[in-house]
């Protein structure tokens, strides 16, 4: 539907995008992951024509959109990261608003508005003020206001940023239903367990893509064995042993008191270890991720796959 082609941007003497190619796959939920200055809202800023690419074109449905950016942001509904509603106004003063800006016809406004309540669960909340809202609720108000407009594409930007972790699965399964309507969504995220509610993911490192795939592929074509050690007494002292052996610390990083080892159990890198266990896990898009931030690779060619 969207594809972008060798997209570059600067700001100044930082490049923020760097040859990028990516699409995004219809009636799906695209994941665009990586740690902040990434490039992730520099991606969706430019699509929507909020600012200028210095070079490369985008597409839709195969047709260049040359400037004309009314063509995707007539048919997308794009919910940046900072909450930008009215606090003042009420949630249904909020919703009201934005479905007249939308143009939602009277006879029809009360019925979407009253959908949206009650698809977010914020039915019994239509009457506090946007700004005692909770931070999930404030994404759940977001996420309303722009549904409105009965997008087909939805462009979120990190909205799950403070919110807490019931309110995130909350969210996310309110994504899942505007999917199984047929909707594209795309979402950006420097969380991992949030990137595994998606179909497809890229994972995004100084304006560049490390790696691309459908999440369960990726998964599943790990092409490494990750081993996760409970050392006995200090991790810390247990992680210079590992780093000296190896000579680099690429394949060990901690995950609250485990040292996750990506190599051979068997090999000459963990002698001097002792361990309480270790047990071989599969790998999640956190591992995958760190295998390929730490190798420092990207992939050759960005064109889309």
């Amino acid at each position: 539907m969207i594809r972008l082609d060798r997209i570059s941007k600067s700001f100044g003497d930082v490049i923020a995008i760097s040859d990028l190619s990516i699409s995004f796959p219809e009636s799906k939920i695209t994941i665009i992951a990586g740690a902040d200055g990434a490039g992730k809202s520099t991606i969706f800023r430019i699509m929507l024509g909020l600012d200028n690419a210095d070079s490369g074109e985008i597409y839709l449905n195969e047709e260049p959109v040359d400037n004309d950016f009314s063509k995707i942001t007539s048919i997308s509904g794009y919910m940046p990261e900072r909450f930008s509603l009215y606090t003042d106004l009420t949630v249904e003063e909020n919703l009201n608003f934005f479905a007249d800006i939308n143009g939602v016809p009277h006879a029809r406004k009360e019925d979407l508005k009253n959908t949206l309540l009650e698809k977010t669960g914020m039915i019994k909340f239509r009457n506090r003020r946007a700004g005692a809202l909770s931070g999930g609720m404030k994404q759940k108000l977001s996420l309303s206001s722009i549904l409105l407009a009965s997008p087909k594409i939805i462009i979120l930007d990190e909205p799950t940023t403070g919110v807490d972790p019931l309110s995130r699965i909350e969210f996310f399964k309110i994504i899942e239903s505007l999917k199984n309507e047929g909707k594209t969504i795309i979402i950006s995220t420097p969380y991992l367990d949030d990137a595994e509610n998606g179909d497809y993911i890229i994972f995004l490192k100084g304006g560049r893509v490390l790696k691309r795939g459908g999440i369960n592929d990726l998964k599943k074509n790990a092409p490494f064995k990750l081993f996760r050690i409970l050392p006995e007494g200090n991790i810390f002292d247990a992680l210079k042993i590992l780093k000296k052996n190896s000579g680099s610390d690429e394949n060990f990083f901690m995950k609250g008191k485990y040292i996750n080892f990506i190599g051979d159990p068997y090999s000459d890198v963990l002698r001097g270890v002792s361990w309480t266990k270790m047990n071989e896990e599969k790998p999640g898009l956190e591992d995958i991720y760190m295998y390929y931030e730490r190798k420092g690779t990207f992939e050759k060619s960005d064109k889309p796959k």
